[in-house]
């Protein structure tokens, strides 16, 4: 491949509608870059150590080298489509953003995406329009020179990936073959927190959607967030959020 030629593959469609709230934890597997568009409902996507907030009629571009979060809330409907694929270039490079373009890109997505659902003759065009897409919103794009580590990229995979489950720092920093002192280094240089505090925020971003949308009692949902003392997870959340599961059930 040529210095700053571009092609796909691979390219494919995708629907996503909730209710209320949803967080995202990300793909690690085959993971692709995405243009999307919301349709309903807005968002946060959170990467490195940086995030942007996403509104209906947004156009959202995540690149497939850098793990991308989010969560979500809908007045009650979320809805957010996305054609992704594999972008092959060696000169470019960007990092998550929104779009600023008009309201014709719009269009052309969800019209890909249609067209993605059908037969490989329809394929054939959904790749000609992308291909066109692309001539449209490049330009627009803000390039960046974004260093990621791959150290804290895996780390990040993997605490999302497994949020809910037991570990240590050190079967992290195992996971990642760094020491654990490398490991905190770089989650406070990229992140400003421990890999401990970034964990507990997945968890608490889960318990939020519990105490919004489940009449489950705070002892319940302190357990299926995978805190083993409800005094902790108390501590916790109100670490986070600023204020008790209670009084952030009762303002909901």
């Amino acid at each position: 491949m040529q210095d700053g030629k571009i092609y796909v593959s691979e390219l494919s469609a995708s629907k996503h509608i909730f209710h209320n709230y949803h967080f995202c934890p990300g793909n690690s597997y085959r993971r692709k870059t995405r243009i999307g568009v919301i349709i309903k409902g807005g968002g946060t996507y959170f990467y490195l150590n940086k995030k942007f907030h996403v509104n209906e009629g947004d156009i959202v571009f995540i690149p497939e080298n850098i793990y991308c979060y989010s969560e979500w809330r809908g007045t009650p409907e979320i809805e957010v489509v996305y054609v992704s694929c594999f972008m092959h270039y060696e000169r470019f490079r960007y990092e998550p953003q929104i779009i600023y373009c008009n309201k014709n890109v719009k269009k052309n997505i969800t019209e890909i995406a249609d067209l993605l659902s059908t037969d490989y003759i329809k394929e054939l065009e959904a790749y000609s329009l992308f291909y066109k897409l692309l001539q449209k919103v490049l330009p627009l794009m803000a390039q960046s020179k974004i260093s990621y580590d791959k150290i804290l990229q895996t780390a990040i995979e993997f605490i999302t990936d497994n949020w809910n489950h037991d570990f240590s720092i050190g079967d992290l920093a195992k996971k990642c073959c760094v020491s654990e002192s490398t490991l905190y280094h770089l989650f406070q240089k990229e992140l400003g927190q421990t890999p401990v505090r970034f964990q507990n925020s997945i968890k608490i971003n889960v318990a939020m959607e519990y105490l919004e949308n489940q009449n489950y009692s705070v002892t319940t949902i302190s357990h299926l967030v995978g805190f083993h003392s409800e005094n902790h997870f108390r501590k916790v959340f109100a670490d986070i959020t600023g204020t008790t599961p209670l009084k952030y059930r009762k303002r909901t």
